[in-house]
């Protein structure tokens, strides 16, 4: 940002189109957006001369199996068009791109529905954190088979019992030479079952403070004594897995950072997750949510039962131009930030309890048949129940604030 402010403007546009589970429809306007430049526009054209010559046409499979081939193909094309990772810098394959650049990518990216890449995780959370924390042999070893999906990872954060008090984690690992010997449970791992690569977090030391101690792992999910299990979630979908990891030899050369210092780590790795990105892909969501809910309304306005949620519609149209319009306004306060603000936290609470009343109204306006037919609302409902678990619980997130926004006492 170099200092630069970046002013956000009212006008008149078509904003773009994003689609989760089937649901979201075409917007019709809005009155919130950034004021691009010429060079910001000419670097939009650029990305959509590349979209209409290289999108794929079909639809992503649902199969698990197909859908990840389909997902690493699609990854390794963006990658070879050096139009994933963007925001890397330039002498890691990515294009340095601005915060300005990163909100028409995700624009672009979302106006002509284009699939997502099959390992986000690596690409924004593994890779700004060995590109900041890293050895030089560490981020020639691990980054450039991010970019093209070759190695996918995935996360040892949380724990049975170290959810969202994360330092409260006991997985350990004990140094034997050269070599950590790791054991404990992680649960909640996103594609563990398809993962060459584990961020693991670990307790490298029993008798410091809970904060203290923690170290940060490059696992590869081959060693002997890694196993996990799938967890089913409610809409029949096994995305997350526990992780058990039985006296587990990893390298001591893949210690990411220093040795015990691994919690500054962590909360780098919340603002990448929580980050500028998320926070603009969330506001395009919402928004988009918001309007195919009043398309749902009008679409059903025959039935007189329904009158009486015309205004819980219009109230979740408000909240999600209310939500999209505070995202504009924080956007450069992410971007610059090492560590995850409050304004984080904001965003990640309201945002998913939003979520969750936008997807709980559309089950109201489907009826009795939305609970057996509903289609994507139906498993967008069903996987909303989570929004407001993952990535911090809006509990703990009101905790945060109230001690690290409004300056209130603990307790």
């Amino acid at each position: 940002m170099s200092g630069r402010r970046v002013v956000a403007r009212c006008v008149q546009l078509l904003p773009p189109v994003c689609r989760a589970g089937g649901v979201w429809s075409k917007p019709r306007g809005t009155v919130f957006a950034f004021a691009y430049s010429g060079e910001e526009e000419a670097f939009r054209t650029e990305l959509r001369a590349w979209l209409a010559a290289h999108l794929p046409s079909e639809p992503v499979p649902v199969a698990d199996e197909e859908r990840h081939r389909f997902l690493r193909a699609w990854q390794r094309s963006l990658a070879a068009g050096r139009w994933v990772g963007i925001h890397w810098p330039r002498e890691y394959g990515g294009r340095g791109a601005t915060l300005k650049e990163q909100v028409i990518y995700t624009e672009e990216m979302a106006r002509v529905r284009a699939p997502a890449i099959l390992d986000p995780i690596a690409v924004n959370i593994v890779a700004p954190l060995l590109i900041h924390y890293g050895s030089a042999a560490q981020r020639e070893r691990f980054l450039p088979p991010i970019l093209p999906a070759e190695e996918v990872w995935c996360l040892g954060f949380s724990e049975p019992g170290a959810g969202s008090d994360l330092a409260a984690l006991r997985c350990r690992a004990e140094r034997d030479g050269e070599e950590w010997v790791v054991s404990g449970q992680k649960v909640w791992s996103s594609k563990a079952h398809v993962a060459d690569w584990c961020l693991l977090l670990v307790r490298t030391d029993g008798g410091a403070a809970k904060h203290k101690g923690i170290s940060c792992l490059a696992v590869d999910m081959r060693s002997p004594g890694i196993t996990w299990r799938p967890l089913v979630q409610l809409s029949g979908r096994s995305e997350f897995n526990e992780l058990f990891l039985d006296q587990v030899r990893v390298p001591v050369a893949n210690t990411i950072g220093p040795i015990n210092g691994g919690w500054p780590l962590v909360r780098a790795a919340l603002a990448h997750e929580r980050g500028t990105l998320w926070a603009f892909e969330f506001k395009i969501r919402l928004q988009n949510a918001a309007l195919a809910l009043v398309d749902l309304y009008r679409g059903s306005a025959a039935r007189r039962d329904l009158a009486a949620l015309r205004q819980d519609v219009a109230q979740a149209y408000i909240e999600a131009e209310v939500f999209a319009a505070h995202t504009l306004r924080i956007l450069p306060r992410l971007h610059d930030a090492a560590d995850a603000p409050p304004e984080a936290a904001l965003q990640k609470l309201f945002g998913s309890e939003i979520q969750q009343r936008t997807c709980e109204l559309a089950m109201a306006l489907l009826g009795a048949r939305g609970a057996l037919d509903g289609g994507g609302w139906q498993e967008a409902y069903l996987y909303s129940r989570s929004v407001t678990i993952s990535s911090g619980t809006s509990e703990i997130l009101r905790t945060l604030l109230a001690e690290r926004a409004l300056g209130l006492p603990r307790g």
